[in-house]
């Protein structure tokens, strides 16, 4: 309801292009004196033709943050390391299903893997029969 009390505010091409507005080109009279002459001492007759004039008719409090959405846009080069950064970070880790259960004791193990508990009660056997860990 207030944005249609407000109404709606047409888009002007100065908004869409600022560095193209009129003050930009009357603040430099160096620039408009070599445009001039250019133009004045071309070989080709001089050529007129009508640009369709955009009005686009935005809500008013679109107006406002009209200027924010043309300029939404990187100030710097993303640098060589912070892609680096992004392109090395830690990926989603995949789940393993080629689970099963040993053989030997029943606790669930990798497939094609010794189990681990089985290989730590083996571990223990060797540290028994050689507690200082030389093998012949």
């Amino acid at each position: 309801m207030a944005a249609i009390a407000m109404g709606a505010q047409p888009l002007r091409m100065t908004s869409l292009f600022p560095r193209i507005s009129a003050p930009a080109f009357a603040q430099s009279p160096r620039i408009l004196s070599l445009y001039t002459r250019q133009v004045t001492n071309s070989f080709l007759p001089a050529l007129s033709f009508a640009l369709p004039a955009f009005n686009l008719n935005i809500p008013a409090w679109l107006g406002g943050i009209w200027e924010s959405i043309l300029r939404a846009v990187p100030k710097k080069k993303t640098s060589h390391s912070k892609k680096r950064h992004r392109q090395m970070a830690g990926k989603a880790l995949q789940d393993v299903k080629s689970l099963c259960k040993c053989p030997g004791c029943g606790q669930i193990k990798r497939q094609h893997v010794v189990c681990p508990h089985c290989l730590s009660k083996i571990k223990d056997m060797w540290k028994e029969e050689n507690p200082s860990g030389k093998f012949v």
